[in-house]
């Protein structure tokens, strides 16, 4: 697959001098900041104010690829990410398994580390960490849904060659006893929930404070309203407003939700930095930039950047643009296109095919 060109973002967020304090080799500061460079084309921008916030982490971040660098290391990256199509197959996405809209985020992560080797002969490889299992019962999205869905981005790099990608699963966080050395499905399912359980009690934390961590940690508010509002549309089919349910209650039920995916998030989290202390770390939540990077997974023009959430549609001219599968649709100029006998995508009909197509098609 060809790589989607991206507009370079300006990564004038901080000065080369005043990095080389602390540091005897002046070419291995350049390479850091060269490395970090090719990362920050990949920013979330999608709040506008993607570089403010990026400039408190800056210099943790290359601190961070510094020690790979010095070592003559690939970079190693994680990012917590793909866990499950949406619950809501009725408007936003077109099933289950991976489709058009992870293989284009993947190859974009993939296109991000073969950069990164173009300057930085070691190279550098991206493990994603499946969060499905922390809160895939949480959304009624079944085990057996989520292991298909890990399955299909795996067998989608192999198929693609996305040579740069590594794929991690909360088996893999939590030690836990007793399992063969690889898993498969009826064992993967059978576990699901002793997986949950080992996650938040060895890292759980009752005494955390959810509202106060919400009031006072902007990350955490951020994620939190970012949940607030997936929750709020990928759940209206399973939880419908009318007579049983008010729209005040279900929006009160949704707050709960959010704040029970906060508190297992943070016990992943920790999970995560036992497991990947020394990953430079990604994210795909808007947050701060202090602690980690956010980037975009779909380099289009509108919000829906996570392949999970959303569909996406190829223009005539080629670009790609992204949004719900029910909004896509309703666009009569937009056809629907499968592979390997799945729906897949949506493609801008040619000029001949529109007009050749009957009025109410």
């Amino acid at each position: 697959m060809t790589p989607i060109a991206l507009d370079p973002i300006s990564t004038d967020l901080f000065s080369v001098s005043e990095l080389h304090q602390g540091f005897q080799d002046d070419s291995q500061v350049e390479m850091s900041a060269n490395i970090l460079a090719v990362i920050y084309k990949y920013l979330m921008t999608k709040f506008g104010d993607s570089n403010e916030k990026l400039s408190a982490g800056t210099t943790k971040f290359l601190a961070v690829i510094s020690k790979f660098v010095r070592t003559n290391k690939k970079l190693e990256m994680c990012l917590p990410a793909f866990p499950w199509k949406s619950a809501n197959k009725v408007y936003k996405v077109l099933g289950s398994l991976p489709d058009k809209a992870e293989e284009i985020a993947l190859n974009r992560l993939n296109t991000m580390c073969a950069e990164i080797a173009e300057i930085y002969k070691p190279g550098a490889s991206l493990t994603i960490i499946s969060d499905g299992l922390v809160y895939n019962d949480l959304l009624t999205i079944p085990d057996r849904d989520t292991w298909a869905y890990g399955e299909g981005l795996r067998d989608m790099c192999i198929t693609k060659g996305f040579k740069h990608i590594e794929f991690s699963r909360l088996r893999d966080l939590v030690s836990f006893p007793g399992l063969p050395a690889q898993l498969n499905e009826i064992v993967y399912v059978a576990n699901a929930s002793n997986f949950r359980r080992y996650l938040l009690n060895k890292f759980g934390n009752d005494e955390l404070d959810i509202d106060r961590e919400i009031a006072t940690k902007p990350d955490t508010n951020m994620t939190y309203r970012g949940y607030c509002r997936f929750l709020g549309n990928d759940l209206q089919y399973l939880y419908p407003v009318g007579k049983e349910r008010s729209g005040h209650a279900y929006r009160r039920d949704v707050k709960f939700l959010a704040k029970e995916m906060l508190k297992r998030g943070d016990a992943f989290a920790k999970a995560v930095k036992g497991a990947f202390p020394d990953h430079l770390r990604l994210s795909i939540h808007q947050s701060t930039g202090e602690h980690k990077i956010s980037i975009s997974l779909l380099p289009t023009d509108t919000g829906y950047t996570t392949p999970w959430h959303c569909s996406v549609a190829f223009r005539a001219d080629g670009s790609l643009t992204s949004g719900p599968k029910g909004e896509f649709e309703k666009d009569p100029n937009l056809e629907l296109v499968y592979e390997s006998g799945r729906p897949s995508y949506f493609r801008e009909k040619t000029a001949a095919a529109a007009s050749a197509a009957p009025a109410d098609s």
